[in-house]
């Protein structure tokens, strides 16, 4: 299939969405499918081997590559022929028409879940643009069904329109041991949350809370590693953690390589993901694989692939997530169960079944039908 896929926009990648993207572009080109990319001109470079339809230098500027997609874009491919356009990041671009059937991927609509996530510029072009262009795509795919739910509810998507297509495992092609040893971490004496610093979304300060509530003998054995690249509000998160009681214990470690996440999650003592909000949370089930006990907040996404696998917690109560932590430390018969269910599940996710139905028909049809908010 002559397929034209959107790589906009890329996070330099640094996000969940970017390495959704590598995924998702590498899944179709195994599968044979004759691929051109829409990249920015900051990302053409890292899609040298792929044909491209690259973004001006300008619109490496968030809001002129959001008009650049919606009404120049589909000019610049009306000529290619395509059997299907996909864009791979339908909640952060859309176009306004295309010549052929567009597929928009939904990956969450948080907005609506986690006040004062952005600026009211991003905000308007969220809740009010993006809607009117999604509900006009020939297929609309979710990730999870919590997503799902959020695009008939907020956005009006026909429900005929929807499919969820459930992410795969996320694993780096390459591997490279040391990443733990360099920071000084003892394998098996650190709480590991991997995520970008935003706040309030990702709710660190709240499991900040929770570090400070485990015991006190608990939180000299292990420390709490968040890694992750400094994002909108991360400055709140850093002030909290230095004034915290137990900021001796808390590490920072920043941006993480794809060939060090290996290293980082097999010498964890266990997972712990707090997000407010997810629309799917890959590294929940990346530590699922690499044999990880997991906690997670009982919301979005994250309730919907860790039910039964892992223990589930309030993410805005610091005791509660306290205590998952507790019982992941402490509790032999719950440790080893959560390790053996969670990467029994994790088994379930594949990209290569996610990129097959994404040029199908798009994924898995839900029959029941969400009610209106």
């Amino acid at each position: 299939m002559k397929l034209l896929v959107c790589c906009v926009p890329y996070d330099s990648g640094h996000s969940g969405v970017s390495v959704y993207i590598d995924h998702v572009v590498r899944a179709l080109a195994a599968q044979g499918h004759d691929l051109t990319l829409i990249t920015e001109h900051s990302s053409r470079k890292h899609f040298a081997d792929y044909a491209q339809v690259s973004l001006p230098a300008l619109c490496d500027n968030a809001v002129l590559s959001m008009l650049y997609c919606l009404f120049v874009l589909p000019w610049r491919i009306v000529r290619g022929r395509y059997d299907r356009l996909l864009m791979l990041a339908a909640t952060r671009r859309m176009v306004a028409w295309s010549p052929c059937p567009v597929v928009a991927v939904a990956h969450d609509l948080a907005i609506y879940h986690v006040q004062s996530k952005y600026d009211p510029v991003r905000t308007f072009y969220i809740k009010v643009c993006l809607p009117f262009f999604v509900r006009r795509a020939w297929r609309v795919v979710a990730i999870s069904r919590a997503t799902r739910e959020d695009l008939i509810r907020h956005w009006r998507v026909p429900v005929d329109k929807i499919r969820v297509n459930h992410n795969g495992l996320s694993l780096p092609q390459k591997h490279r041991d040391g990443w733990s040893a360099a920071l000084g971490l003892a394998s098996g004496r650190y709480i590991l949350y991997v995520s970008r610093i935003e706040h309030p979304g990702k709710n660190h300060i709240n499991l900040i809370k929770a570090y400070e509530q485990l015991a006190p003998e608990l939180i000299e054995r292990y420390q709490l590693v968040i890694v992750g690249a400094d994002w909108s509000g991360a400055e709140a998160v850093h002030d909290y953690a230095r004034q915290s009681p137990a900021a001796l214990g808390i590490l920072f470690a920043g941006y993480i390589a794809a060939e060090d996440m290996a290293d980082a999650y097999r010498h964890a003592a266990c997972y712990v993901f707090p997000s407010r909000f997810e629309g799917f949370g890959l590294s929940l089930i990346e530590a699922m694989h690499y044999g990880l006990p997991c906690a997670a907040a009982n919301t979005s996404s994250l309730k919907e692939i860790g039910e039964g696998v892992a223990l589930l917690f309030d993410p805005e109560e610091p005791t509660a997530i306290a205590e998952a932590i507790t019982a992941l430390l402490t509790d032999d018969a719950v440790r080893e169960r959560c390790r053996q269910d969670g990467f029994a599940r994790a088994a379930q996710f594949t990209w290569e079944k996610h990129a097959r139905h994404l040029v199908g028909d798009g994924g898995e049809v839900v029959a029941e039908k969400v009610a209106d908010a």
